[in-house]
């Protein structure tokens, strides 16, 4: 068949501008959200990509293997084996979708023109090989299902299982499916590869599976228990690796600082952030030497990465962070990230958290109004009659409030406001 005519019957051709159109959209939207690193824009392009193109070829496949069933094709001839007609019949669709995707990509570059490094070529494998799995998995099912029946099946049972798992229980539900977006990735974190390589066995367990069921010529139990049986592997391979994890797909980043001395003091950044280097160092190091008038020792190093909270001290300075709102990540370095959880405090586990961070945000020289906006009025009552105490009382208040943060066994000391 010549290719304009081969073109010309490929259903792709007629849906992937709207797709496409689609993409636009979705990612003109979620530009405003992107994190000022390349590991969150290979994330937004993958999924974003992937929940426009995945659905579609699903469906284009569904339409593509009953066309081919109608026309008396498969299982094939001597002369064109059933890989090759799979390939040319859905060659269109696969191509459409690489050419999305690197729009997307570009879309992305286009905000993040400047910054260090590139695309992550991992996620980018990870989505490109689920967006086949789908469109693999709609051309077998086409074998057998009627368009009117398999294109909305496909379509919207691929769109349901890349995006609404994100809402339920399990949380690792959500790191099988390979959309990612809303996960993963913040400028001092890097993809968790076990969720990556989790998404790739399922993808891959499908592909071969769908594959399979392509060229299976006869339809006989011994032939068709190994195919349905791969997924079902694949699962079971694959479930392991996410079993642990949280709400996102994302583990601290190591490596990746640059950094400059600052009145005797080394400050950090990431390098995305390196233009705004000298810029941060002139405010976080003041602020921390307003806050070693409450006892604490000035700190080495002031650093985005990882800090102790003793010889070093983390902040954050994310895009376009007013002044203001950098010192405030300072304070919020010293308290802990992740959840604690203790049955014997009725009263709350995290009492102290506000008044440790009041505390800490008046020790910096802010004012009342905004630490107030950050903590609470109340957590600012606390504060205040803590800052006419002693030096010494302070900081043993500080650091034991502190500490009941991330033990159980510490209970909170003085964090009421009556």
């Amino acid at each position: 068949m010549p290719s304009h005519r081969w073109l010309r019957s490929s259903a792709a051709v007629y849906v992937f501008p709207l797709i496409a159109l689609y993409l636009a959209v979705t990612l003109g939207d979620a530009r405003q959200f992107l994190q000022d690193n390349w590991r969150a824009g290979s994330v937004l392009a993958s999924s974003a990509a992937l929940g426009a193109f995945a659905p579609a070829g699903a469906a284009l496949g569904v339409w593509e293997g009953w066309r081919l069933r109608r026309a008396g094709v498969h299982p094939g001839t001597a002369v064109r084996p059933p890989s090759t007609i799979m390939l040319a019949a859905l060659l269109p669709a696969l191509v459409g979708a690489l050419l999305g995707t690197l729009g997307a990509y570009l879309t992305v570059a286009l905000s993040l023109e400047g910054l260090p490094g590139g695309p992550d070529p991992t996620v980018a494998a990870v989505g490109a090989l689920v967006t086949v799995a789908w469109t693999v998995t709609g051309f077998a099912a086409g074998r057998w299902l009627p368009p009117a029946v398999g294109v909305p099946a496909l379509m919207v049972g691929t769109w349901l299982w890349l995006s609404y798992p994100a809402a339920l229980e399990p949380l690792w539900l959500r790191h099988l499916t390979g959309y990612n977006e809303g996960a993963c990735c913040d400028t001092d974190a890097v993809p968790d590869g076990r969720a990556l390589a989790a998404q790739a066995i399922i993808a891959g367990a499908l592909t071969l599976a769908a594959t399979g069921a392509w060229h299976v010529r006869v339809v006989r139990p011994a032939r068709w228990i190994p195919l349905l049986a791969l997924p079902v592997i694949g699962v079971a391979v694959a479930v392991p690796l996410v079993r642990d994890l949280g709400p996102t797909v994302q583990r601290p980043r190591i490596e990746g600082l640059v950094c400059r001395a600052h009145q005797g003091v080394e400050v950090c950044v990431w390098k995305e952030r390196r233009d705004r280097l000298d810029t941060v160092a002139r405010t976080v190091v003041p602020a921390a030497r307003r806050l070693t008038r409450t006892g604490l020792p000035m700190p080495q190093r002031i650093t985005e990465g990882t800090a102790d909270g003793r010889t070093s001290w983390r902040f954050v300075a994310a895009p376009r962070a007013s002044a203001t709102e950098v010192q405030m990540s300072l304070a919020g370095g010293f308290l802990p990230r992740g959840d604690l959880h203790c049955p014997n405090r009725p009263d709350g586990e995290d009492a102290a958290y506000a008044p440790v961070g009041a505390w800490l945000v008046l020790g910096m020289g802010l004012s009342r109004d905004q630490a107030a906006e950050q903590a609470g009025p109340n957590a600012v009552k606390v504060a205040e009659r803590v800052r006419a105490q002693p030096r010494d009382r302070q900081l043993s208040w500080f650091r034991h409030n502190l500490a009941s943060l991330t033990r159980c066994d510490v209970q909170p000391w003085e964090v009421t406001a009556s």
